[in-house]
């Protein structure tokens, strides 16, 4: 049986996510951005607009005028009167003249030499940071004890003791590479998910889940649904695979992931012989050395099995509803983005839902004639049994024709038996009502 889990017939080496239908309000925005769901959860609330044009440009630089008015409305703070200032680039009459006024007044934000605001020049990753937590009124932290956090964060940096909230919390993600790039540039869309991530902090008062915004996908040739973060790639059929490649290091396969890729292999074993899940535990524990442990997620009892070795290499066999196996396969390289791709994995795993395949959309008449269609069809018998909602087995012939036992289906929905042999995975016949008189 474990020859049958670990057949993995793949010719892949870079397919594309599914295609996603643009958002409603912006023809250059789609599910698949990994913004998404913030900036549209922005542009609900006022927060955010697009241009005329109907594009959003996620990708386009904020300005430091931009993140002053971003931050203000994202923290629902009121515009002021307040007292002057001596911004000689800021002039009123600008659309960000009270905005600034504001933010200067309540210590958000600062000038530079020669009474120069700058308004129209981008606004970094530290900058951004800052003057978020500063609007708050949320001081930075002591950055002393983090001397180890990011190559390019120094615990005497100006921006360290919010760089390190912005960690701690989720707020602002960390890079492939093992650096925070506190001196980049911050996008519209990088600095919407910001936005959102902090109004979540402050909410809950504890750090993101972004798996919030993974997107809920089907994977029917294993029977499951998985939650996938917006930005990696997915296989929905024959061998189902979800993984994020290392484009810094230039990787285009999927298998055999670099130092800072990840990848999840998914396959299916029927189980027609109807064991339950200790005995096919049992059986995979028998044939491996390395560590296992016997767990459950979301209900469903599952099989653990970890190599930490050379490369990180994890299984999960788990036990679905129809008396099926699923066998999930991941592996990462060992790079500075390596705890964060183990921590997504293993969400991914956590996510699993059994996916019925009877809720595909087929009428009772089109299984029953695809039940019919693979009479004497070796190797697909379970997989059509599979279709109907409500099958039983209600009589086993051990000694069977020969060749192995039989089992005899029935399905109240459709009122039929089938007449099914284990060994080839072959319906044998189908008869209307409840009978093992073939």
């Amino acid at each position: 049986m474990r020859k049958l889990i670990h057949v993995f017939l793949i010719s892949v080496l870079l397919l594309p996510s599914p295609t996603l239908a643009e958002s409603d309000y912006f023809k250059d925005l789609d599910e698949g951005n990994p913004n998404y769901t913030a900036i549209m959860d922005l542009v609900e609330q006022g927060v955010l607009e697009g241009y005329d044009d109907g594009t959003f440009k996620a990708e386009k630089e904020v300005s430091r005028a931009e993140a002053v008015k971003i931050v203000l409305l994202g923290l629902g703070l009121d515009l002021k009167e307040v007292r002057e200032f001596n911004f000689v680039d800021v002039k009123d009459g600008d659309w960000y003249f009270d905005y600034v006024k504001t933010a200067y007044d309540l210590g958000i934000v600062q000038g530079y030499e020669n009474d120069l605001f700058l308004p129209n020049q981008n606004v970094s990753r530290a900058e951004a940071v800052k003057i978020l937590f500063s609007g708050a009124e949320i001081e930075g932290i002591d950055a002393s004890e983090y001397e180890d956090l990011y190559p390019d964060i120094q615990p005497d940096d100006w921006f360290a003791p919010y760089a390190i909230l912005a960690v701690k919390y989720n707020i602002v993600a960390t890079q492939m590479d093992g650096y925070w790039y506190p001196h980049e540039e911050m996008s519209r869309g990088e600095f919407a998910e910001m936005i959102y991530r902090f109004q979540y902090f402050m909410e809950n008062q504890e750090a993101y889940d972004e798996t919030l915004t993974w997107l809920e996908t089907e994977f029917p040739t294993v029977d499951v649904t998985l939650t996938v973060p917006p930005n990696w790639y997915v296989k929905q059929d024959g061998v189902g695979a979800v993984w994020l490649l290392d484009v810094l290091n230039n990787q285009y396969s999927l298998l055999t992931p670099y130092d800072n890729g990840a990848t999840l292999l998914m396959t299916r074993y029927s189980n027609s012989e109807n064991s339950d899940a200790a005995t096919l535990f049992a059986n995979i524990e028998a044939q491996t050395e390395a560590t296992t442990v016997e767990s459950e997620i979301n209900g469903y009892p599952t099989l653990i099995i970890h190599k930490d070795e050379d490369i990180y290499y994890r299984e999960w066999y788990v036990y679905l509803d129809n008396g099926r196996l699923v066998h999930f396969l991941a592996l990462r390289g060992k790079g500075a983005y390596s705890d964060a791709l183990e921590s997504y994995l293993n969400k991914i795993v956590d996510s699993v839902k059994y996916l019925p395949t009877g809720d595909t959309g087929m009428t009772m008449d089109e299984i029953l004639a695809t039940l019919r269609a693979a009479i004497q069809v070796d190797g697909v018998g379970m997989e059509k049994i599979n279709l109907l909602p409500d099958i039983s087995i209600i009589e086993t012939d051990t000694i069977g024709i020969g060749t192995g036992p039989v089992d005899y289906y029935y399905s109240p929905t459709a009122d039929i038996t089938i007449k099914y042999e284990r060994s080839f995975d072959v319906i044998l016949d189908i008869e209307n009502g409840q009978s093992t008189a073939f």
